[in-house]
């Protein structure tokens, strides 16, 4: 009997460990900028601190930047979404936005609040990162990478949208989209040819397919209240 009920109490114990694993203990905030992991310099910090200041009195928008080592035994994504929530970023009208830098871990998650979704859809957010942040961080300019973030979303929130180019693969992606719907088009087209008396097939005049245009260029949005909408994206560098 004894030992059935140290057994059970071992289990509990388990259980409850296993539990708190999943929630690290997460810092609490120092300003807009918390460089917990000490890689940004002064003076992209101050341009930093300088970016988030003017998105909250121009704007109403909370932007926090978090740098860590790791954010083990959380993944960054899990991470970001407790601080995120954690902290409250965005008030009551949930307009935050943390940009959160993982370094050990090699990866940058953004978390996007509910007010800002519409604004920075999931795809736009992971451009950004592609274009403006990722190939700094790459080198170790974990500083500047975001710092160039953060500028880029102050500018998609003000209204100044990031012109992106488009990756070579993209028109390969589109030429091959195009030939798709042009076989569809035509098989649709021929199964639905009108038959004549004695089976002839009276021909109307040729369906024309829209061509894509030639050329490039393409476009790609103290705390307290705020919570995360699960949106934003995170990147490996």
């Amino acid at each position: 009997m004894q030992k059935a009920f140290h057994r059970r109490f071992l289990i509990v114990i388990l259980l409850l460990l296993a539990t708190a694993s999943c929630f690290a203990a997460l810092p609490r905030p120092v300003g807009y900028v918390n460089d917990f992991a000490n890689v940004i310099g002064r003076d992209h910090r101050q341009q930093m601190e300088d970016v988030a200041t003017s998105l909250k009195d121009e704007h109403g928008v909370e932007l926090a930047v978090v740098t860590i080592r790791t954010a083990a035994p959380l993944t960054p994504k899990d991470y970001a979404t407790q601080l995120f929530n954690e902290w409250g970023i965005g008030g009551p009208e949930d307009s935050g936005l943390l940009i959160l830098l993982s370094v050990d871990d090699r990866e940058i998650q953004v978390e996007v609040g509910y007010g800002l979704e519409g604004v920075l859809p999931d795809g736009k957010v992971g451009a950004i990162l592609d274009q403006a942040v990722v190939p700094h961080l790459a080198k170790g300019e974990y500083g500047q990478g975001l710092l160039a973030g953060a500028k880029v979303f102050k500018g998609e929130l003000a209204g100044e949208h990031y012109e992106l180019g488009r990756r070579e693969d993209d028109w390969l992606v589109a030429f091959i989209i195009f030939i798709l719907i042009a076989v569809i088009v035509t098989y649709l087209y021929r199964r639905q040819e009108p038959k004549g008396p004695g089976g002839t097939v009276h021909r109307p005049r040729p369906v024309r397919v829209p061509r894509f245009p030639h050329g490039g260029g393409g476009g790609f949005g103290g705390f307290g209240g705020g919570r995360s909408g699960g949106g934003g994206a995170g990147r490996k560098f």
